[in-house]
């Protein structure tokens, strides 16, 4: 098999994701406050209308691993691609409140599938011994959006354009993914048929049991991650941290773009151990931090150690998923692995929210070090598992 990592399809599919998560940051950081101006709905609400996405993403991920088996990458990322760039004009013509749950609802499954499809399928077609560098150059585009995506998106909702604004750089992104999925999907492969005598007992299903060890761990580091997505700003608000919260993504994503492509290597080279544990320990460190900084120097250190273990662990951990299972597996194997991802993301503030009266910001901050370290012993024991299984 070829070693080369970047093609044009590698590219030009690694840009479609990057536009995929584009609407994603554009629209969660400003859809609760679109409601109580357009609609004049609750703060629950207008929360409820931010978070339904995540069950329409989830609904997907759960799904997507059997879609793969059946349409194949190239043919189910084209149809997501489309319903995407449909449910996202949709938003400039929901004419209420209901009808924008609805198209929220949609617009987080096509969210979901074109992300698994660009993903599986691109997996699919990294030489093995480059899984994790291209895992993290792959990924790369997310670590853009997750800094460019919010401060842009606020931006816009507070000028002159306002939320139609947002809706439309959505909707441009949405346009950008369907023409490069169109263009460069050709390079994703079609239907796998099943390996014979490879898939083994238990693989059958929409998830893939051989890659839920690291789904347990991705659903803890989720959970971890989540509070400092959902509670940094706030926690900030107000105080002399504020300036530096604002910039805290920006640095995370440029500790991003340099570590993880560095991160996969080295796993690549050395085995995954010798990344994902260490970036688990980083990940809880960088929580500490947060919920002991008393300056902005220490809080933008804990963005760097944040970058570098959170942003590595994403991506080294899907890589990791996907050597669990064999070739025809792939695709739930991704599944898996987003679902649980997805899951923390999504509970996580909800559930750890309800510390924050009680015993305010720092506290949740340190729960979400807490899991981290939890995440660590059960990612050693189903690394131990894997390497078990395939004789090393």
């Amino acid at each position: 098999m070829s070693q080369r990592l970047f093609t044009p399809t590698f590219i030009g599919l690694a840009v479609a994701n990057f536009c995929n998560a584009m609407i994603f940051y554009l629209l969660v950081p400003t859809m609760a406050g679109y409601a109580a101006d357009e609609f004049g709905a609750s703060p629950a609400v207008g929360g409820a209308l931010a978070s339904i996405f995540f069950v329409g993403g989830l609904s997907a991920r759960l799904l997507s691993g059997w879609l793969v088996d059946r349409l194949g990458s190239r043919s189910l990322a084209r149809v997501a691609a489309v319903g995407y760039l449909i449910t996202t004009a949709a938003y400039l013509v929901a004419p209420g409140l209901a009808a924008m749950f609805v198209v929220r609802l949609l617009n987080g499954v096509g969210f979901g599938l074109l992300g698994s499809a660009l993903t599986t399928g691109v997996m699919m077609t990294i030489p093995p011994q480059r899984r994790s560098e291209g895992s993290g150059w792959f990924g790369v585009g997310l670590s853009i959006s997750i800094g460019v995506g919010p401060f842009l998106a606020l931006t816009l909702a507070r000028g002159p354009g306002g939320m139609r604004a947002v809706f439309l750089t959505a909707l441009a992104s949405a346009a950008l993914a369907v023409v490069l999925v169109t263009v460069f999907g050709k390079g994703l492969p079609g239907r796998v048929g099943q390996a014979s005598g490879k898939s083994g007992k238990g693989s059958r299903g929409l998830l893939d049991r051989r890659a839920m060890g690291l789904g347990v761990v991705m659903l803890l580091g989720g959970v971890s991650n989540s509070i400092v997505v959902a509670f940094l700003d706030p926690a900030t608000r107000g105080t002399g941290l504020a300036a530096a919260a604002s910039v805290f993504f920006l640095v995370y994503a440029a500790v991003v773009l340099v570590w993880r492509p560095v991160g996969g290597l080295v796993q690549d080279r050395a085995g995954e151990r010798t990344v994902l544990g260490p970036c688990l320990v980083a990940l809880a460190v960088a929580l500490a931090m947060i919920a002991v900084a008393g300056n902005a120097a220490l809080l933008l250190a804990a963005a760097v150690v944040f970058g570098i273990g959170w942003g590595t662990m994403t991506t080294g951990g899907q890589a990791a998923a996907v050597s669990r299972v064999p070739h025809d597996r792939t695709g739930n194997a991704i599944a898996t692995f987003y679902f649980m991802l997805d899951l923390g993301t999504g509970v996580g503030p909800i559930v750890l929210g309800l510390l924050i009266a009680p015993w305010g910001y720092p506290t949740v901050f340190w729960v979400g070090a807490a899991l981290a370290l939890v995440a660590l012993p059960v990612y050693l024991s189903d690394e131990r598992a894997a390497r078990s299984a395939s004789g090393d």
